[in-house]
């Protein structure tokens, strides 16, 4: 069953006999009995399902697991959905579900439905609408569960570009990405303009990961795309102006249109009443059919009423616990201990997971050391073609960032940068086309951990062979 019980049913009960109603409505029926788990997730997204794995692997009794899912399907790899999801039919590889649910993101099994089933965690569908802390108690509408240790994991969702006065983002053809469902809706609107039709025009909002994606995966559809966004370069807060002309360059050869220094102000109807074009701040209309907006995302700390706050998040431990020692918080809505002083959050799909990890032993009581955790950020774009770029970032960002084009003996270059505080490497970087190796990457989780004395970009970069 996924919900609670009638007080008097067999199956509340232990199952035995004699425990059912007597054919009319008595009043104790009219109560819903709580479903009790011993241990609860609120929230049904990646850091949900890496949870799961855990459990498992730490032998956990079956019938003891309940997750609360508010979207319609069973976790999965989020950072798909803006990049194998969205490739075009003529791509060899497209991503759709069944085929990311996690765990295969982290090479784990894929985690489908006989797989939950299989290993007795209980999938409730619907999104919780309170939890009561004090009486450990969540609710889905009416029907209430308990818990003996709950682990919020709600993620984020994406921020409206409406909060900020802009007019028409509830247009049709007017998409923010953050469920699998929003994905479907962009992929079908995309097949209906057509591969390469020549009659689809797109404006992507924002320079960020989720604009830079998103412009990446439609151009290949043949569709003609600008960005626009008010930063004077992409990923404004990672990457120096450097690297920034460096992606930017492998845009604009790939045929995408960057608009700097300008906003969306309105989104205009087109004849038909879905989108017809965007008016700019600087007064250029647009026309388009289709709008990604990309603009940043807000944790869904609802819940977190009567819990300590810090940074737009839940406050935890590095046991992901959070000041009520049975609720624990992982993935992007948690601000934990950070390596480089103080508390950080972190919206990226590898903490989600490791987080996960973390909270399960420390709910379960399984004795581990507490998190250390160096932040890795990555992206791959263009990856329909056979030129992908690739990026990886290891560390902490707050320093100054020093970066180096470098170029190989057959000529193509890529970028190297470091993140330097205090005279020391606290983070590094690498970019190109094809990119760095799973190898090249653990040598920037080294630089970030050893946080060697700043030279220069070359000589840190040498230190690890690379």
């Amino acid at each position: 069953s996924t919900g609670p019980f009638c007080c008097c049913t067999p199956s509340w009960r232990g199952g035995r006999e004699g425990g059912g109603c007597p054919g009319r409505m008595l009043a104790c029926c009219m109560r819903m009995a709580p479903r009790p788990f011993e241990y609860l997730i609120v929230g049904g997204g990646n850091a949900a399902g890496y949870a799961c794995k855990e459990f498992v692997a730490q032998g956990v009794t079956a019938g003891t697991v309940g997750v609360i899912a508010a979207e319609p399907v069973l976790p999965y790899e989020r950072p798909a959905l803006t990049k194998a999801y969205l490739h075009p039919p003529s791509a060899k590889v497209r991503a759709r579900l069944p085929g990311f649910h996690t765990c295969v993101g982290g090479g784990g099994e894929r985690q489908e439905q006989p797989w939950y089933e299989e290993k007795g965690i209980e999938i409730v569908k619907g999104k919780a609408t309170s939890v009561d802390f004090k009486g450990k108690t969540v609710m889905v509408n009416d029907a209430p569960f308990t818990y003996n240790k709950l682990i919020l994991a709600t993620g984020c969702a994406a921020l409206r570009v409406s909060k900020f006065g802009v007019q028409g983002d509830d247009l049709a053809n007017v998409f923010y990405i953050r469920e699998e469902a929003d994905a479907k809706a962009l992929v079908e609107a995309l097949e209906a303009i057509g591969e390469n039709s020549g009659k689809g025009k797109a404006v992507i909002v924002g320079g960020g990961y989720i604009g830079l994606e998103c412009a990446a995966a439609l151009v290949g559809w043949g569709i003609d795309t600008t960005m626009v966004f008010p930063e004077g370069h992409v990923m404004p807060r990672l990457f120096n102006a450097d690297i920034a002309k460096w992606l930017e360059e492998q845009y604009t050869k790939r045929g995408v249109k960057i608009l700097k220094g300008d906003i969306v102000e309105e989104f205009l109807k087109g004849d038909t009443g879905a989108l017809g074009s965007v008016r700019l701040k600087s007064g250029q209309n647009l026309e388009c059919n289709l709008a990604v907006v990309g603009v940043g995302a807000t944790p869904s700390i609802g819940f977190a009423e009567g819990l300590n706050v810090e940074l737009g998040g839940v406050a935890v431990d590095g046991f992901m616990q959070s000041s009520e020692p049975d609720v624990y918080a992982i993935g992007d809505i948690c601000a934990f201990p950070s390596l480089y002083g103080g508390l950080t959050r972190c919206e990226h799909v590898d903490h989600a997971r490791k987080s996960a990890a973390q909270a399960v032993k420390a709910a379960m009581g399984v004795k581990t050391e507490p998190y250390s955790y160096v932040p890795y950020f990555y992206s791959r774009i263009f990856e329909y073609t056979d030129a992908p770029v690739v990026f990886n970032f290891c560390g902490d960002q707050s320093g100054d960032c020093h970066a180096l084009e470098r170029q190989d003996k057959e000529g193509k270059t890529s970028m190297a940068a470091v993140w330097v505080k205090e005279g020391k490497v606290v983070g590094a970087f690498l970019m190109g086309s094809p990119g760095p190796s799973p190898a090249d990457k653990a040598k920037l989780e080294q630089l970030a951990t050893e946080k060697p004395e700043f030279a220069d970009v070359a000589s840190v970069f040498e230190r690890v062979g690379l």
